[in-house]
């Protein structure tokens, strides 16, 4: 049995002893906090325990009363953060922004932001502030198209005053006036759901 111990990039520290298949762990190894991959870690710590101690000199020379050295401690692994896909943390929170944006759960946001070094306070914090931001742009979102929609639905009310002032009623002209004002009620419902209902709007805020 090979033990190992691992310190993933969120801060928790986890350790198992597993049996070695062909040199490596034989399974997949994943953090039990934010869920990061530790499977490569593994394998390079259970093939450094592995590797063939140096053999002892088998000279005639001995010389009694003096302890052998001891053996040189390893080095210790070092990971590139770039090969388990980490970021730097401006660029971390740019991509939990936009995950945001896009209607991302939270959770999933939030363990990704730990994933790449965040405490689970500050990305707690960081994930609510930007959550709160996206509920404001859609409500935003959703006044701009009632105001939009009232508009619209005012054209073919304004059209038939028109052409009864005038005592005419071009039918096609009127059919399109008549389109632009259902154009415009459905811009008022989109507008009114988005305004009273923020979180069931999916997607990027900046299409709505």
């Amino acid at each position: 049995m090979v033990a190992v111990k691992i310190e993933c990039g969120c801060g928790q520290h986890y350790a198992f002893d597993v049996e070695p298949v062909n040199g490596q762990a034989g399974f997949p190894v994943a953090c039990p906090t934010c869920g990061a991959d530790g499977t490569t870690i593994a394998n390079a710590i259970i093939a450094r325990n592995l590797a063939p101690a140096p053999a002892a000199a088998t000279g005639s020379l001995r010389i009694s009363g003096v302890a052998a050295p001891a053996p040189a401690t390893p080095p210790p692994i070092m990971v590139d953060p770039k090969a388990l896909g980490l970021v730097d943390r401006a660029t971390a929170e740019n991509e939990a922004r936009a995950k945001i944006s896009w209607g991302d759960a939270q959770e999933d946001v939030i363990k990704f932001l730990m994933l790449n070094g965040f405490t689970v306070p500050e990305a707690t914090d960081f994930v609510q502030s930007l959550y709160q931001e996206r509920l404001a742009t859609v409500r935003s979102n959703g006044i701009s198209k009632m105001l939009q929609g009232g508009g619209l639905m005012l054209v073919p009310v304004i059209t038939f005053i028109i052409f009864t002032h005038f005592g005419v009623m071009p039918i096609k002209l009127m059919g399109i006036a008549m389109a632009v004002g259902l154009f415009g009620a459905w811009l008022v419902l989109k507008g009114l759901v988005l305004l009273l209902a923020p979180k069931m709007e999916t997607g990027d805020v900046a299409d709505n």
